[in-house]
Formats: C-alpha cells, structure tokens, sequence
C-alpha cells in the first residue's frame, strides 16, 4: 500500500525511516537539526548516488525501529535522476524483506537539491512499491504547496490491493514451553495464509529494546491475539514481566472507541475464567483448549482478522406484512 500525507517523517511510527541526505552523507539543515533533537543516529558517510544505508536505530526516538540513509541528491551534479529513486527503493524493498519490516516513512526524495518536481517523485516512489503488498509505505509532502500540487494535478490515486494484508502481533507467555511451540506453529501457519503474524521469535533481535520493540508492535498493529492460559493471565493481572509491559499499553489503548475491536483473546486452556485476564473477561474470546477445536476455529479467525463482514443483507418485508400495515 502506497499513501501521501502532508506532514513530517518523523511525527508517525514506522518500522523503517528514510532520511535523505547526499552522495556524502550531508543532509539539510532540517532534517539535521531532526536528527539531534531527536537522537536519531547520523553517520556523514560517502555513498554511491542511489545508494541507502541501514542501521538499527540506538537513540531514544520512539517512532522507528531502523534508520535508512538514502543519497537522493548528487552532489556532482546537484541533481536527482529516476534512476537513483528506483535503486533506493530497491534497496529499500530488499532490507525490509531481509528484516521483516512493514511500515515505511519516506519522504519525496529529490525534490529538495536534486531539483526534481514532486509529481515526478511521487510517481517513481509510487510505481517501485506499487506490487509490495507487504510493504505500507507512506511519502510525505512537508510543505502544502508541494501537497496540493500533486493533488491537483491528479497524480494521487489511492492504491487498493484485492486483499490487505493485516499486521497482527501475537502476545503470549514462553512460561509453558508447550504453549511457546503452539504460538510459534500458530504464527508460521498464520503468515502462509496472507496475515503478516508477528512475535518475539521471529521480529525481534538481540539488542532491541524490548519494552519499546513490543510498544511499537501493539501499536502499529491491526490486531493483537492474546494467547491466554493461566499463566498469561497471571502475569497479566499482575503486572509481571513482557506481558505485564503489554497489558498496560493494552488496557489504554482498549479505552479508546476506536480500536476496541482490535484485541481478540484465544483460550488455550480448558479453564476459561482462570486463564482470562481481567480486562478480557467481557470480551468474546476464541476456545482452543487443544488443537482440534483450533483447526475449527482457524478459518472463523481468519474471517476475523481480514474483517470480512459475513452479515447477509437485510431484504423487503414479505408481501403479508405489507398488507397487515395497510400498505400496498
């Protein structure tokens, strides 16, 4: 998915930011002055016109997991060439696949030094991602001119895949080394059928900041399962370890209307009340206290997590009732 928003990279959570900087690794005045206030890492490197280097983000910002430094502009020339937006996005498309990240902040490269119109920009940004259906990546216009230029010249179009694929981000406990097995099976099983499932397991690397790694996740997420069993829901009640971390963030962001359909509880013990957190106990909850009754579940699930809206439509009153109210 492709969006344009008028705004800042730095103001919305993303897996990866994109900062544009050139061949020598100089960026604006802006974007520096960004880059320490928000102790995000900058590295003044040279690099090959076209060229994007990657690091994990070590500083206190809170907004990205990684930061890309793509060289848009030549300074040689003082110019921005198609050619060069095409390998940084390439090469963006790359690292996120190697790295399994999702979300995407960019902002109109070359439109800056390099000279280059923003419809140009956009239109190249937007055609190299155009077919990443697991990539969200979001360009940003800063100044409004620049927005409403693009807009009246009708180059925005809302980019629609014939399915979403839905972020999911899995909270569960490793306290029963059974259930961690389960979780594991149940999120590679998950991501073969079109959920971009995401857990500890697979997403986070040694040295992350947990507790941000797991803030980031809940909230860039569509929907988060809960696996729930007696020891998840103790460590929930009390506040106890990583899920004690996530049920705060859970139980304020549950208080928004907004996202109150986006929690959903899986039961993987027979035990039902003793295995709910608190704060769940008046939620509907999938009950899979062994694997058969979850095969059943799994395609109700799945219904769940691509909200398919299987509600027939409501139809016209039989011909009896009409008459009974004297209508014809």
């Amino acid at each position: 998915m492709v969006n344009l928003v008028k705004g800042s990279i730095f103001d919305s959570k993303c897996d990866l930011i994109i900062i544009p900087c050139n061949n020598h690794g100089g960026v604006s005045p802006g974007i520096l002055e960004n880059l320490l206030t928000r102790d995000l890492p900058y590295f003044h490197k040279n690099l090959e016109a076209g060229d994007v280097f990657f690091t994990e983000n070590i500083g206190r910002f809170p907004n990205a997991l990684a930061v890309g430094y793509a060289a848009s502009v030549d300074v040689h020339v003082d110019r921005t060439t198609p050619e060069m937006l095409e390998s940084i996005a390439g090469k963006i498309i790359a690292y996120c696949g190697k790295n399994h990240l999702r979300r995407v902040n960019i902002p109109l490269l070359g439109t800056g030094a390099g000279r280059m119109a923003e419809k140009t920009s956009y239109r190249i940004l937007k055609e190299a991602f155009i077919n990443e259906k697991l990539l969200d990546v979001t360009l940003y216009v800063y100044a409004e001119v620049q927005y409403k230029n693009i807009n009246n010249q009708q180059q925005v179009e809302k980019v629609i895949h014939d399915i979403p694929i839905p972020r999911v981000f899995i909270s569960y406990t490793a306290t029963d080394p059974q259930n961690k097995e389960w979780v594991v099976a149940f999120a590679s099983k998950l991501r073969k059928n079109g959920v971009d499932a995401r857990i500890d397991v697979f997403h986070l690397k040694p040295g992350q900041d947990l507790p941000q790694w797991m803030t980031n996740e809940l909230q860039m997420a569509d929907k988060v399962l809960l696996i729930c069993d007696k020891y998840y829901a103790a460590k929930a009640n009390t506040r106890k370890g990583g899920v004690g971390w996530e049920t705060m963030i859970i139980q304020g962001d549950m208080s928004s209307d907004l996202n109150k359909d986006k929690y959903v509880a899986i039961v993987r013990d027979a035990n039902i009340d003793e295995s709910l957190p608190i704060y769940m106990k008046s939620k509907y909850a999938f009950v899979w206290p062994d694997d058969e009754t979850a095969a059943y579940g799994f395609d109700n699930l799945l219904l769940c997590l691509f909200n398919c809206d299987l509600k027939p439509p409501v139809g016209n009153p039989p011909k009896y009732i009409r008459s009974a109210l004297g209508l014809s």
